[in-house]
């Protein structure tokens, strides 16, 4: 059975400072860049943020619109975005509405 190698903590020290055995080596080191394969992920033009918001609720809503995230396998904050969304879409006469109204 072969021994243990042993651990050469000066030749260790001395690749980590650039040392050679026979005197300082300066060699400029450029950081390691990861490759990144073309057209993986979501390409981020098409991505849009989303702005963190408060909102009251009653304890009781909450609770309640939690345990309904809980058996949908959803997030409250994806429930919430759902129905504004709704909202949203149902009353864009308004938003017609607005932009008269601004543009004045």
């Amino acid at each position: 059975m072969a021994g243990k190698a042993k651990f050469d903590q000066e030749a260790a020290f001395r690749s980590i400072i650039g040392e050679t055995a026979g005197g300082t080596e300066k060699t400029e080191q450029k950081p390691q860049e990861k490759p990144q394969a073309a057209g993986k992920g979501r390409p981020k033009a098409e991505r849009e943020i989303k702005k963190r918001v408060s909102l009251a609720l009653y304890p009781s809503s909450y609770g309640d619109l939690q345990k309904i995230a809980y058996v949908d396998r959803k997030s409250v904050s994806d429930i919430v975005s759902e129905l504004i969304a709704e909202y949203v879409a149902a009353h864009a006469d308004k938003l017609k509405e607005y932009d008269k109204i601004t543009k004045e």
